[in-house]
C-alpha cells in the first residue's frame, strides 16, 4: 500500500487536536464520562481521503501519547499514555526485576493502589481513548468507502490497523483488571469490551450501561478484531512522513505475533504455535519470518538502534519523536538511563526504574552474558545498576517497543515445549535467542541438555533477562500465576531503590543471592485483592452497572 497517510511533523498534534476532539475522542479531564462534544462534524472528517488518513494517524497518536491527569489539581501532561512509555514501565513496575529509585512509580511498585490513583486511572482512561477514537474512526471508514471517498481496499487496511490498536489496548486492560485467562478458563469477570462508538447518544448510553463480561468473551473479540487485521493487513508498510511504517503501522506479521501472545495467555500452546510458526521459516537458526522478513538482530544492543529507527527484529513499535514524546518525566530513556552526563559514560537520563538486585543476581543471568556486561551499567549516579536499551534521554525518541521478534521465537519456544511434542525444536528457539548474548560455549545450552520442565523453566527465565524494560514481565505474571508448576503464585517480593540499604552497588552479584537485603515490599498472594487493578471511581460513578461489579476488596 502507497500513502495511505500523510503525518504532519510538527502540527500534527495541533491538527488533531482542533480537529478530532470531539469525533475521536473524548473530554480531556474525563475520558470515561463518554460525553460527547461539538466541534467539527464527522461529515467534514470522513469525506475527505487526507482527513480520514489523519483521523487513522490520530488513533495512533492517542496510542502514544495521551494525557497524563495527575488527579490532585495538578496541570495534564503527556508520560506516554498507553503505549509511548507508560504500558513499558508499569508493567515492569508491577513485577519483581527493576526497582523504583524515584518515587515516580511508588504507588504501582508498593502494591498501594487504590480506585483514584493516577497510574490506573489513566491506564484505564487512555487506553478506552484509544479504543473509541478506533471505534468511531472504523464508522467513518465504513461510511467512506460505501460512498466511494475511499476504495474499499483502503478501508480493510485502515480498519485492520484500527481493530489491532483495538484488541491491543483491550488486552492491556484485561491484563491488570480481570483475573487470567488461566483463573477457570475465562470464566472471570473481563473488561466492557468497547466496539460501539460513543460519539451518539445512543453510544453514550450503551458505554454507561456495559457489564464487564467475562475474560473469555474479550479474548473471543481480540482474537476476532486481529484474525480481521491478519487478513486485511500488508505484511509490510510504504506511507508519507511515516518514520519506519512497517514498524510503527500494524501489519499483517504484528496482527499475527498479537495473536500467538493472546493464545499463550490463554494456555492454548497448540493454537500459539500454529500463530507462530506463520511467522517462522526452517526448523533449526537462523530463524526468519516468510511475512514481514523478521529476524533477529545480530546482538540486543543492536535491536535497539534508538532514535526514529527500527531494524528486522522489529515487529511493531510506537512511534515517539523528539517534538512528540512522553517527556522528561515518562520517556523510556529517561525512566530506564543512566543519570550519569555523558562525559561520565551516561546519557543524562533519570535513572527512575534501575535493574533490580533480584534479577541482576538471578542464579540462570550468566555473567558474560552480553545482556549484562553491554546492556547494563552502573547508574553512575544512583547506587544501581541501569539499562542501556534507551539512548536518547535528550529528545526522547525511542521507540516504545510492543513486539520484537526475539518474543515470537520465545513464545514460539514455550508453546512447542508445553505441548511435548518437540523439545528438541523449542530448544533451539531458546538458543536463538539467547545465544546472540551468551557467547561462552560452557554457559550455552547444549543440544539435548534440557527437556520437559527444565526447558519450560529455561524459557520463562529467558523471558525475564531478555525483555527487561520492555513491559513484558506483568503480562506473565499474570497469566502464570494460577500455575502450580511455573507460577510466582502472585507478586513477588522486591527491593524499593526508596528504602535504605535495599539497593546498593553491594548488592549487585553475579549469581550471589547472598548479597541480597530482605526485600521491603513484600509478596502479594494471586488470590489478594491487590492483585488486580480497581475499576477506577470516576468509570463507577458514570456507568452503575460497572459499580455492580468492581474488583472484590476494592
Amino acid at each position: 500500500m502507497k500513502n495511505l497517510s500523510t503525518i504532519f511533523t510538527h502540527s500534527r498534534r495541533n491538527v488533531l487536536a482542533l480537529a478530532f476532539l470531539s469525533t475521536l475522542g473524548l473530554g480531556a479531564c474525563e475520558v470515561t464520562d463518554l460525553q460527547p462534544q461539538n466541534q467539527l462534524s464527522e461529515a467534514a472528517v470522513f469525506t475527505d481521503p487526507a482527513r480520514i488518513a489523519l483521523a487513522v494517524a490520530g488513533v495512533y497518536d492517542a496510542a502514544q501519547s495521551g494525557f497524563y491527569d495527575p488527579l490532585t489539581g495538578g496541570a495534564l501532561a503527556v508520560r506516554g499514555y498507553p503505549f509511548g512509555a507508560a504500558a513499558n514501565a508499569l508493567d515492569d513496575a508491577r513485577g519483581e526485576d527493576v526497582s523504583d529509585m524515584a518515587g515516580f512509580f511508588s504507588l504501582v511498585f508498593v502494591n498501594q493502589i487504590t480506585p483514584s490513583s493516577p497510574n490506573v486511572v489513566n491506564m484505564w482512561s487512555n487506553c478506552y481513548a484509544v479504543v473509541n477514537k478506533a471505534n468511531v474512526t472504523i464508522d467513518g471508514v465504513r461510511q467512506a468507502a460505501a460512498a466511494g471517498i475511499i476504495t474499499a481496499e483502503v478501508a480493510q487496511v485502515y480498519e485492520g490497523e484500527l481493530r489491532f490498536l483495538r484488541a491491543l489496548a483491550h488486552h492491556e486492560l484485561v491484563i491488570h483488571f480481570s483475573r487470567p485467562y488461566t483463573d477457570g478458563n475465562g470464566s472471570k469477570a473481563g473488561i466492557p469490551y468497547r466496539d460501539v462508538p460513543a460519539n451518539t447518544i445512543a453510544g453514550v448510553n450503551a458505554g454507561r450501561s456495559q457489564d464487564r463480561g467475562t475474560v473469555a468473551d474479550d479474548y473471543t473479540k481480540m482474537l476476532a478484531d486481529l484474525d480481521f487485521a491478519e487478513s486485511n493487513l500488508p505484511a509490510t508498510r510504504t506511507i508519507t512522513g511515516a518514520a519506519a511504517a512497517s514498524a510503527t503501522r500494524a501489519t499483517k506479521g504484528a496482527a499475527i505475533a498479537l495473536k500467538q501472545r493472546l493464545r499463550l495467555h490463554q494456555a492454548n500452546w497448540a493454537a500459539a504455535a500454529t500463530e507462530g510458526t506463520k511467522l517462522i521459516s526452517g526448523t533449526s537458526a537462523p530463524f526468519t519470518s516468510p511475512i514481514g522478513s523478521y529476524a533477529l538482530a545480530a546482538t540486543q544492543r543492536a535491536a535497539f538502534p534508538g532514535g526514529a529507527a527500527a531494524t528486522a527484529e522489529t515487529v511493531f513499535s510506537v512511534e515517539n519523536r523528539s517534538d512528540d514524546n512522553a517527556g522528561v518525566n515518562g520517556a523510556l530513556a529517561n525512566v530506564y538511563g543512566s543519570s550519569a552526563t555523558p562525559a561520565n559514560g551516561g546519557i543524562n537520563g533519570r535513572a527512575l526504574l534501575a535493574v533490580s538486585p533480584n534479577l541482576y543476581n538471578a542464579p540462570f543471568f550468566t555473567c558474560g552474558d552480553l545482556r549484562r556486561t553491554v546492556m547494563m551499567q552502573q547508574d553512575g549516579v544512583r547506587p544501581a545498576y541501569v539499562l542501556r536499551k534507551y539512548t536518547d534521554a535528550t529528545t526522547s525518541s525511542d521507540f516504545a517497543p510492543i513486539i520484537r521478534y526475539a518474543e515470537v521465537l520465545l513464545n514460539q519456544a514455550e508453546a512447542v515445549a508445553r505441548t511435548g511434542n518437540d523439545d528438541a525444536l523449542a530448544l533451539r528457539l531458546l538458543n536463538a535467542v539467547r545465544n546472540r548474548s551468551v557467547t561462552t560455549a560452557a554457559d550455552q545450552y547444549a543440544v539435548g541438555s534440557l527437556t520437559g520442565p527444565a526447558l519450560i523453566r529455561a524459557i520463562l527465565n529467558e523471558r525475564r533477562v531478555e525483555f527487561v524494560g520492555e513491559g513484558k514481565r506483568w503480562g506473565d505474571i499474570s497469566r502464570l500465576s494460577p500455575d502450580a508448576t511455573y507460577g510466582p503464585g502472585g507478586i513477588p517480593a522486591k527491593f524499593n531503590g526508596q528504602v535504605s540499604g535495599q539497593v546498593t552497588l553491594a548488592r549487585y552479584a553475579c549469581n550471589n543471592g547472598a548479597t541480597l537485603a530482605t526485600p521491603s515490599v513484600s509478596a502479594v498472594p494471586y488470590a489478594s485483592t491487590f492483585f488486580l487493578w480497581p475499576i477506577p471511581a470516576i468509570e463507577i460513578a458514570n456507568n452503575p452497572t460497572l459499580a455492580a461489579q468492581q474488583n472484590p476488596g476494592y
